[in-house]
């Protein structure tokens, strides 16, 4: 159990960082798009989900979190929300094209 909570977590996501940027301050993310199909009433509709893995630690200290606005890839979003995942050292924030 040791060896997991010395992981440098930010040498985890430098190979997968697209850039994120809040408040004029830089931190590490991992960008996922994957599409969702949703049917309603026999039609499907297919939209991208946009969503950052991020280093829990730092999105506390940075404040991302609903209604931010950041930077990931150049590209503005909104923080729709942020979860912890496994055991709560990296965090999913789904976010708003805007």
């Amino acid at each position: 159990m040791a060896a997991v909570l010395n992981e440098d977590l930010a040498g985890f996501l430098e190979d997968f960082d697209v850039g994120g940027v809040i408040d004029g301050q830089p931190f590490l993310a991992a960008r996922d798009m994957p599409d969702e199909i949703a049917g309603m009433g026999g039609l499907n509709s297919q939209s991208t989900h946009y969503e950052i893995l991020v280093i829990t630690a730092e999105a506390e200290r940075l404040g991302i979190d609903n209604p931010k606005l950041i930077t990931v890839g150049g590209v503005t979003f909104r923080v729709r929300d942020r979860r912890m995942i496994d055991d709560g050292a990296f965090s999913l924030a789904s976010l708003t094209k805007v």
